[in-house]
């Protein structure tokens, strides 16, 4: 018995490939491979299919984690209450700014912060003042 696939790439590409290897193409023409028009098109079409007034691609779930957490204020001295299970950039991004990585542990039953524990873990520095 073969592998079961969960997600056929190869597959679904076959019925965009026209698209996107014209796309592809005119990418390697213009050489504009970070903010080039087709990341200002994915920003407006992201954000008109959200409902958002605006919209930023980033180059990877790093980034976002520190974007979001720049546009909230964190920085030196804050602490921010996170997951331990989780990947390293969640604790490196806090820690870059400035602030403390304070882990709550897991529910074992869901594998996501036990939401039980999370006021224990509460201080002056964490009680939410970044929130908008």
């Amino acid at each position: 018995m073969g592998n079961i696939q969960f997600i056929d790439l190869a597959k679904q590409q076959v019925r965009i490939k026209p698209d996107l290897d014209r796309r592809m193409q005119a990418v390697l023409r213009h050489g504009q491979y970070i903010m080039g028009p087709e990341i200002k098109e994915l920003e407006e079409r992201l954000a008109a299919y959200s409902g958002a007034k605006q919209c930023v691609a980033l180059s990877s779930g790093t980034d976002a984690l520190l974007v979001a957490m720049m546009a909230l204020g964190i920085g030196l001295g804050d602490e921010v209450i996170t997951s331990p299970f989780t990947f390293i950039a969640t604790g490196e991004m806090i820690a870059l700014l400035g602030a403390t990585p304070v882990f709550v542990d897991i529910d074992s039953s869901t594998y996501n912060i036990d939401p039980c524990l999370i006021e224990a873990a509460i201080t002056q520095k964490n009680q939410g003042n970044h929130a908008g």
